[in-house]
């Protein structure tokens, strides 16, 4: 899919409810670093949400397990990479796990995107960011590394974290809270969100307040979709 352009280091927010059609515009997106060469790790917290991608070559897979130990400094060297769990890992081991290896792609000055499915899980609670995700959202850019967040649970995303994306990528909401919720940070989405066909996007310039739709049928993949 060519019609974003991916190439800004900017932080992100995709968001959309279950069966929306996330997963599969994330996947265009990645395929569209892929194609720009820029350097990306997903965080999958699904077995098979974004597994098609590692069709494309040279996509490194790495499989977090319940009770092992990983040295993620080993990962720096590979631009792309595809983190899933197994079947057993639990949610908040591997939001533990996930939480070290951002952390260590910071401090190292990795450059590129990482992108963060189920972001919502990483926070306390809406009003209490992680600290890692926070660090990296307010200091990130300035080292070349920037965050995709990923949240089907909009109203247990922080607004703190929210605020320091400039480009917002929203699927149709069916929910009136959750579209009270998006109105706060992006004005008339209540009239947006009616326009929205099914797995249309809405794509928001939180710097000029500017907006388009881009129709479900212009996002393409070229990867198999499994979710």
């Amino acid at each position: 899919m060519s019609t974003i352009d991916v190439s800004e280091n900017i932080h992100r927010l995709i968001a959309a409810p279950t069966g929306g059609g996330k997963s599969y515009f994330v996947g265009s997106l990645v395929e569209e670093l892929y194609r720009n060469e820029i350097p990306f790790i997903i965080l999958d917290t699904k077995t098979q949400n974004h597994i098609g991608l590692v069709g494309l070559k040279g996509v490194k897979r790495l499989q977090i397990k319940p009770y092992a130990e990983y040295d993620y400094t080993k990962l720096v060297k590979y631009p792309y990479i595809l983190s899933i769990p197994t079947l057993r890992t639990k949610t908040t081991d591997l939001i533990a796990e996930y939480s070290k290896l951002i952390d260590t792609f910071y401090t190292l000055g990795r450059k590129g995107v990482i992108v963060v499915e189920e972001a919502h899980n990483y926070n306390k609670n809406p009003y209490a960011p992680s600290p890692i995700l926070e660090l990296v959202a307010r200091e990130g850019r300035g080292r070349g590394l920037s965050l995709w967040f990923i949240t089907q649970r909009i109203q247990d995303f922080p607004k703190l974290l929210w605020s320091q994306c400039y480009m917002t990528y929203l699927l149709k909401f069916t929910i009136p809270q959750d579209i009270r919720y998006v109105s706060a940070l992006i004005p008339d989405f209540d009239k947006i969100n009616r326009e929205l066909r099914m797995h249309d996007v809405l794509e928001y310039d939180h710097k000029t307040s500017e907006y388009r739709i881009i129709p479900a049928g212009e996002v393409k993949r070229a990867t198999k979709h499994y979710g």
